[in-house]
């Protein structure tokens, strides 16, 4: 159902092609010519995650940690 959902999401966002981003529900990722499908679930569920944030406006997840040391030497 989520699969779905997110397909008629993106087709409303005016994305057309193959989703990428929805290789999380997908054994076989598809992917653009001349790129390497990502087989590694926790990637896919960030690209996933990242892609609907950024249909939301919001700031992407990048994991490198590094805004919480630049709060850290601001508070110092």
């Amino acid at each position: 159902m989520d699969l779905a959902l997110f397909m008629d999401l993106a087709k409303r966002a005016g994305m057309d092609g193959i989703q990428e981003w929805l290789s999380f529900y997908l054994k076989s990722p598809q992917t653009a010519e001349g790129l390497k499908p990502e087989h590694d679930i926790f990637k896919q569920l960030i690209k996933l995650q990242n892609t609907l944030r950024h249909m939301m406006g919001e700031d992407l997840i990048t994991h490198l940690g590094l805004d919480y040391y630049q709060e850290l030497v601001e508070l110092m």
